[in-house]
């Protein structure tokens, strides 16, 4: 059973963090999670020797504002519903953020990620992709904001897609996926995507014996097996699998079909061996207009997957 206690919103005051605010706020509602916003003023220690009073002026002033403003993101009708907590620090961004998530247990994170104009869509913000590549949980990230003014409120969860590998660790990502869509009342898909690439590295001789039929019947197989085991979660779920380029077959279907948020396994044996994510789930994550929610997964899963 999976269990979302507390949700964790890095902010930045920007448009990204607000869209972000929107979608820790929907979780956090949606579970009766506390949400709690943290903000940390980057340090300037490294300048301290050369204008040590001015620069910690700054800090001092930066870290008042921050303090004043962060708790204002929730419009009050929604704080009043739920257990709002902020935190407001100093020092190096990735540290204390994985600091907090250590500390205050926290069960996910939302992060709105920053684009680079026309190379926006390469890139997800350092420290959004330093958190993925190290936070021991679930990581929502929201990408493709756009650049006018984001309004905070509740956003919709009405399509889920989760797209598995149908690996060992598969039943970990379903179970987030249909708690997700359970608590949202969402619909949701669960897709295997046949890589056409692999099929045409193993060569004509290879491809000679293969039963196509028979390797589609077992694939099938495997896939009905999986969602099985969530048959009693009253959650309405369709399988499909297509062939294709696995983060392109993803983000396509995802298109067709409105899809609301897409979940994802980042696969390692350690958080160590998370240095270089999959390089499906990262143009996933690089790409896709929608958020998508990666679920580390280690040899002992993520941290509140449980029987």
């Amino acid at each position: 059973m999976i269990s979302l206690n507390k949700v964790l919103v890095p902010v930045d005051f920007s448009e990204p963090s607000k869209k972000a605010v929107t979608y820790g706020l929907t979780l956090a509602g949606r579970f009766n999670a506390s949400l709690i916003l943290a903000h940390v003023v980057p340090e300037s220690s490294p300048l301290l020797y050369a204008i040590p009073t001015q620069l910690l002026e700054i800090e001092k002033e930066q870290y008042a504002k921050a303090a004043a403003e962060i708790r204002h993101l929730v419009p009050s009708e929604y704080a009043a519903r739920l257990n709002l907590q902020t935190i407001v620090k100093t020092g190096n961004i990735e540290q204390e953020l994985l600091g907090i998530v250590r500390d205050e247990r926290i069960d996910a994170v939302v992060m709105g990620t920053h684009g680079r104009r026309r190379l926006s869509r390469w890139f997800i913000g350092s420290v959004t992709e330093h958190m993925l590549r190290h936070v021991p949980v679930p990581v929502l990230t929201v990408s493709n904001v756009e650049s006018e003014k984001h309004a905070i409120g509740l956003a919709a969860l009405n399509r889920i897609l989760y797209a598995t590998d149908l690996s060992e660790s598969s039943s970990i990502g379903l179970q987030y996926a249909t708690e997700l869509a359970r608590g949202a009342g969402a619909q949701l898909t669960v897709m295997h995507v046949v890589d056409d690439e692999d099929r045409m590295l193993w060569g004509p001789a290879v491809i000679a014996r293969l039963d196509r039929a028979k390797l589609a019947a077992e694939l099938r197989q495997k896939l009905d097996d999986l969602v099985k085991q969530e048959t009693a979660s009253g959650v309405e779920i369709e399988t499909l699998i297509v062939e294709g380029k696995p983060f392109r077959k993803i983000l396509e279907i995802a298109e067709n079909r409105s899809i609301d948020v897409i979940v994802l396994n980042l696969q390692s044996k350690s958080i160590v061996e998370r240095a270089l994510l999959g390089s499906t789930a990262e143009r996933v994550v690089r790409l896709a207009r929608m958020p998508v929610l990666s679920i580390p997964v280690t040899e002992r899963g993520p941290r509140g997957a449980g029987a």
